[in-house]
């Protein structure tokens, strides 16, 4: 019984916390401000490669934005970030934008390994920054 009441517990805490929502000021008026939404188009298109399209869509027009995409590939039950890959960190930056949109394709990857992409968002509206970090599925 009380393993059914932490479960249930827990599964509470983490529906309402996915449901949290950041507020910015904006003049007078305090208004609901989502970090960002970050959708992951992966396709392993070989043991070797993939193709990767991250789509990164601010709440609202972001007057700034920086986006880092870092590849990182799991080693012992650990993420860490593939610096054997030219391609392990790339970077978008902009003025201006409500969504963006980056592609690249991973080639040298190690047969076997599994990967993922860790992309880093930065927007800014006015004087108010969000900062948000995300991790694709594993591929």
């Amino acid at each position: 019984m009380k393993k059914k009441i932490s479960v249930l517990l827990m599964v509470l805490v983490m529906v309402l916390s996915a449901t949290v929502t950041s507020y910015a000021a904006v003049g007078d008026e305090v208004m609901p401000r989502d970090t960002s939404s970050v959708d992951y188009i992966i396709d392993r298109t070989s043991g070797t490669s993939a193709d990767a399209e991250v789509w990164v869509t601010f709440s609202s027009e972001a007057d700034e934005y920086s986006i880092v995409v870092y590849l990182q590939k799991q080693v012992n039950g650990v993420w860490t970030n593939d610096t054997t890959n030219s391609d392990y960190v790339c970077y978008k930056n902009g003025i201006n934008s409500r969504t963006v949109v980056f592609t690249n394709t991973y080639d040298s990857l190690t047969y076997g390994t599994t990967y993922r992409l860790m992309v880093v968002s930065r927007d800014i509206k006015g004087s108010s920054e969000t900062r948000t970090t995300t991790y694709s599925s594993p591929f």
